[in-house]
């Protein structure tokens, strides 16, 4: 399954890039590229989001990024990498809306019910016709 491809997104230097949504595959990729030991974790990780975000870049200015990840991540003005992950933060990471949900799914799974999409719904309207009945 093809990933969207999200974009052309200018950024504050002007740039124009297209990305995609990320896999599990990329994070791992970056983890073992940086050579994560206990020694530097602490630095590491805050690098892992960074770099996960620059390696879902597809585009910049027209041109295919065929560039290794690490290349675009350090010739990336910080303005425009700052800018760029919080849209992508904002588009994959989690939100306050998808952590509320994360919560609801949770509480379902705790009493043994199947969570599913509509739960909420149907949970809702299942009080609202208690109260009615």
């Amino acid at each position: 399954m093809a990933n969207q491809v999200f974009g052309p997104l200018e950024l504050p230097s002007g740039k124009k890039i297209k990305f995609r949504e990320p896999v599990g595959r990329d994070r791992v990729n970056v983890v073992q590229m940086l050579k994560m030991s206990m020694d530097n974790f602490g630095s590491g990780a805050v690098l892992v989001d960074g770099y996960v975000a620059v390696k879902c870049i597809t585009e910049i200015d027209g041109a295919a990024v065929t560039d290794n990840y690490k290349n675009v991540y350090d010739t990336l003005p910080d303005g425009d990498l700052s800018f760029y992950q919080t849209v992508f933060a904002e588009l994959f990471g989690m939100t306050e809306e998808k952590r509320d949900k994360a919560k609801e799914a949770a509480a379902f799974l705790r009493k043994g019910q199947t969570y599913t999409a509509s739960s909420s719904a149907l949970n809702t309207d299942m009080q609202s016709t208690t109260k009615a009945g």
